[in-house]
């Protein structure tokens, strides 16, 4: 923290008095050593007068309800986004019913912008009209940003199930197997050939931010970073700061009725979690991490998946490890055998990679208008 601050005790503890911060000497001394963790609003405070990104200093230093609480404004501003852009993706509400526009992306990701589909350029059927391509289109780019993921060539297996017949009792019967080995020989089955291929997925660029400083900052048990993804992280907060500041303000200017008093749920699971004394920190973090995982898929999934495949060389499951052990014998310059335990990758990590993506530059997802 003192290496990025960058000033001497006295002109810091003159800005901070200028910002009607009262310290002392000793006690930035003490925040530097670690001796003392400073408050939130105090360490706000010292980012402020130093002139240093305040998202990139509650990352580094694990102010893990600060981190929370930043997602949960800049899904606010993209949703608001939305609205003044009128876009919205394609899933649905209860019983069909059309979903609000921050809900449709859970899916999908944005579908249509200015009320029209986004087709890429492809002309949609029994329509005269051009598709829609708004890629090179400024009002869009500046706020939207396009994940992709390329899907190599695989093999799949399609299963035609036979048509529904009524039968007496005016019900119908069909049997649906559960894996593919119990097929009933009488099915349809077809082995098709999925040709490589991009996926692409929408979203504002507060929530694409959003989303991917949760993934890279709450990684599951068993996650492992692909090279350079740390720093990363700490670059895409360090320039994401303006964006949430600029949420932040918008939200204060709400009259207080019109304000969420609570986070989202699973946003609130993650502090709890993180607050519960009665359980070591590590596993705190992991259960945590969890929950963030489930908020950002609640989200949208569909970037969810982008972030996690740009961001990790290998993904780990829920309760599990990155790597198991394994007993070798070794052998010294004498010649003398010895069993020791070695690390051995887990099955998630020697699985094949068939999607393949990149984290998206910094300064395209942060610059906006």
């Amino acid at each position: 923290m003192e290496e990025s601050i960058g000033l001497r005790p006295t002109e810091l503890l003159e800005r901070l008095a200028d910002l009607d911060v009262s310290t002392s000497s000793n006690r930035l001394k003490s925040y530097f050593t670690g001796q003392r963790l400073p408050e939130p609003s105090t360490l706000q405070a010292i980012c402020e007068a130093a002139g240093i990104s305040y998202v990139e200093a509650v990352d580094r230093f694990g102010y893990y309800r600060e981190i929370v609480r930043f997602f949960d404004d800049l899904v606010w501003l993209g949703a608001q986004w939305l609205e003044e852009d009128d876009a919205r993706g394609g899933s649905l509400g209860p019983l069909g019913e059309e979903a609000p526009r921050l809900d449709s992306l859970r899916n999908t990701g944005v579908l249509y912008w200015k009320n029209e589909p986004i087709t890429w350029g492809r002309q949609m059927p029994r329509s005269d009209k051009p598709g829609l391509d708004p890629s090179n289109v400024p009002e869009f780019t500046n706020r939207y940003i396009v994940g992709s993921w390329r899907e190599l060539e695989h093999r799949n297996v399609s299963v035609e199930l036979p048509r529904i017949e009524a039968v007496p009792g005016e019900t119908f019967s069909l049997t649906v197997p559960g894996t593919l080995d119990r097929v009933d020989q009488s099915l349809k089955q077809e082995s098709l050939i999925v040709p490589e291929h991009i996926v692409l997925v929408v979203l504002p660029k507060p929530i694409g931010i959003a989303i991917l400083l949760a993934t890279l900052a709450f990684p599951r048990r068993g996650d492992g970073y692909k090279e350079d993804a740390l720093e990363y992280r700490f670059d895409l907060g360090k320039a994401a700061n303006g964006l949430v500041r600029e949420a932040k303000r918008l939200r204060a200017e709400l009259r207080a009725v019109g304000r969420p008093r609570n986070l989202h749920p699973l946003l609130q699971r993650t502090c709890d979690a993180l607050d519960d004394g009665r359980i070591p920190f590590n596993y705190r973090r992991a259960v945590a991490a969890e929950y963030v995982v489930m908020w950002a898929d609640a989200i949208c999934d569909r970037f969810t998946h982008y972030a996690r495949l740009a961001g990790f060389d290998f993904w780990g499951e829920a309760g599990g490890h990155s790597w198991t052990t394994t007993v070798v014998t070794q052998y010294n310059a004498r010649g003398m055998a010895r069993e020791v335990e070695m690390p051995r990758p887990s099955v998630f990590a020697m699985l094949p990679k068939t999607r393949l993506a990149d984290l998206p530059e910094i300064d395209v997802l942060t610059t906006h208008q």
